[in-house]
């Protein structure tokens, strides 16, 4: 991903933020990933990690129109997403579950999971504890982070 396109990734992350009236504490940085895939407009993620503690971790997600966030799991993490803003197609297993705005879904650890939106979304992730490497995918050249190029 080029660093012309992670900032206007961010810029777009930021603006559908604060459409939705949340304001980023001075702390808080938007993180973007296209999975290392280098196409962010069809895979990838804008993140704001809002509190990271060993008991309980909360975060911000943000999907573009059509955008999907791959197929995974978490051995150990626990989480419950809270649909913000829009429309969410979550697919857990086998199972499809449409999220409206409002909506929330709790998985167990060890629960494969992608999800995507049609118009865009915000989601609120609510997890038992943030554990770093403890997402697997189902393609193994998935990266967790964005590779940054100059451009």
């Amino acid at each position: 991903m080029k660093k012309s396109e992670l900032e206007k990734a961010r810029s777009d992350a930021l603006s559908m933020l604060r459409g939705a009236g949340i304001v980023l504490a001075k702390d808080e940085e938007i993180e973007i990933t296209d999975f290392g895939k280098n196409d962010y407009g069809r895979i990838g993620l804008g993140l704001v990690i809002r509190v990271s503690e060993p008991e309980y971790g909360s975060k911000w997600l943000t999907l573009l129109p059509a955008q999907v966030c791959p197929n995974h799991y978490h051995e150990h993490i626990k989480g419950t997403f809270f649909l913000i803003r829009r429309h969410v197609r979550m697919r857990i297993g086998d199972e499809v579950v449409d999220m409206r705005a409002g909506d929330k879904l709790t998985m167990p650890p060890g629960t494969w999971h992608t999800f995507t939106s049609d118009g865009g979304a915000i989601i609120e992730e609510v997890t038992t504890r943030q554990v770093e490497g403890d997402s697997y995918f189902e393609d193994p050249g998935i990266q967790r982070y964005a590779t940054v190029e100059d451009g």
